[in-house]
């Protein structure tokens, strides 16, 4: 049986909502004070073109130690089994990179084979003991800090680090970012996002197709019509949804066509797939997307990390090969980070597992990045190199990778309106741009 008329109208009131990001809660004022955080400072470069970037944040505290790890190091070798740890010989070895961060055997897990393809192709690089540098153990508090850019969780933007990024640039543009600049690989939008009334979401692109026709559009475009509630919204949101809709190819019928990833591309099965999968596509079609971000959870190994984080990260490499595989013809113009809210603690509890931490890895990958590499500085892992004498030294800040991002692969000079306190904070001799992209 068809959807009634009332239910059709609900639905799509629910999904403008949902893809315009227009919480009820944030509707009425985060689009003014994102405006008004993103003023100030010099102002954002000029250029027309801008890669596509990518923000996929490994949600639970991703322990950077086992996923890229000194197997020569006593203090590592000492501080946990060789089950929680990348080891150095025997048929579970880590697999041996070329890199000069600092004199020791730095190897990744062997789950990571498809990583080091990707480094080994300098398409992909690491940064080691990065971070954020409030010390905050609290996966809440870390998250809502690195999402909003800031130094510390209770800081005074209402915004997120993306809607500031993507408000400088279109400011500096005159207004040039296009009808869908931000899409969210996911179930709702993230908080890198927040204000921003433009920013899409969905876990398929098919699924921004919510009418089979003219009627349909009018329909909706009747019922946030001027002057009613969330009429801007709803008004950028259906215009970004239907430039999208026209670019996807669709069968004979109508339909919106299933995607196909391109040949080579061996995604394997699950959520991170999924959505790869979609950003591919609309990087493929044409889509003007000028910010995506995507989710991949489960890192938050307290117990049973034995067995849980070799199969996150096997998937995790399996999945960026397929999609670099999946869009090598757009490489170019492609920037993603891979980042966690923090690491584990050096020391293993009795659970099989570790706990929250400080320092962790980050990734940066594409085909502008100075790939083949581990950046930041090693502090090293005896007890007075650690973090509170339990934890891996932040020695970067993840800001620091964020910024050199936009100001070399998306055209944004404005990075005190995006990071409040950076540029102080790095001119009295905090972390300084690594060199990470061309």
């Amino acid at each position: 049986m068809g959807a009634s008329r009332r239910e059709f109208l609900l639905g799509c009131s629910a999904a403008v909502a949902a893809f315009a990001g227009a919480r009820i809660s944030h509707a009425s004022f985060r689009d003014g004070e994102a405006n008004s955080a993103a003023q100030g400072g010099q102002a954002a470069g000029s250029r027309g073109e801008s890669d596509t970037l990518i923000v996929l944040f490994l949600r639970g505290g991703m322990d950077g130690l086992h996923l890229l790890g000194p197997v020569d190091d006593r203090h590592y070798v000492g501080a946990r089994e060789e089950s929680l740890r990348v080891v150095g010989k025997g048929a579970s070895a880590g697999l041996a990179i070329d890199q000069d961060i600092a004199p020791l055997d730095f190897r990744l897990h062997p789950e990571a084979a498809p990583l080091k393809e990707l480094y080994d192709s300098k398409l992909l690089a690491f940064v080691h003991a990065c971070g954020i540098t409030s010390g905050t153990r609290s996966h809440f508090e870390a998250m809502d800090i690195i999402e909003r850019g800031l130094v510390r969780e209770g800081g005074h933007e209402g915004s997120g680090w993306l809607t500031r990024h993507l408000l400088a640039v279109e400011r500096a543009q005159g207004g040039t970012l296009g009808d869908a600049p931000a899409f969210a690989a996911m179930d709702g939008v993230p908080a890198s996002l927040l204000g921003f009334g433009r920013a899409l979401s969905g876990k398929q692109a098919k699924a921004l197709a919510l009418w089979q026709g003219e009627a349909q559009v009018r329909a909706l475009r009747a019922m946030y019509g001027e002057g009613q509630l969330f009429h801007a919204q709803a008004s950028t949101a259906l215009s970004a949804m239907e430039t999208i809709v026209r670019k996807l190819p669709r069968e004979r019928d109508g339909d919106i066509a299933p995607y196909v990833p391109g040949e080579g591309s061996n995604y394997p099965d699950g959520d991170l797939s999924e959505s790869l999968q979609t950003l591919a596509q609309l990087i493929k079609v044409g889509a003007g997307l000028r910010a995506a971000c995507v989710d991949f959870g489960g890192w938050d190994t307290h117990q049973t990390q034995s067995y849980l984080f070799p199969v996150r990260v096997r998937e995790l490499s399996r999945c960026l090969r397929a999609f670099c595989q999946d869009i090598r013809e757009h490489m170019g113009s492609v920037s993603m980070v891979v980042v966690s809210e923090f690491g584990r603690r050096l020391k293993a509890n009795r659970s099989d597992g570790t706990d929250h931490g400080h320092g962790t890895v980050m990734m940066a990958l594409g085909g502008n990045v100075r790939g083949g590499r581990v950046y930041g500085q090693w502090p090293g892992l005896a007890t007075e190199q650690l973090d509170s004498g339990a934890d891996l030294a932040v020695t970067t800040d993840h800001r620091v990778v964020l910024a050199e991002m936009l100001r070399k692969r998306a055209g944004n000079g404005d990075i005190a309106a995006v990071f409040p306190g950076l540029l102080d904070r790095t001119k009295a001799g905090g972390s300084k741009e690594l060199g990470i992209f061309k």
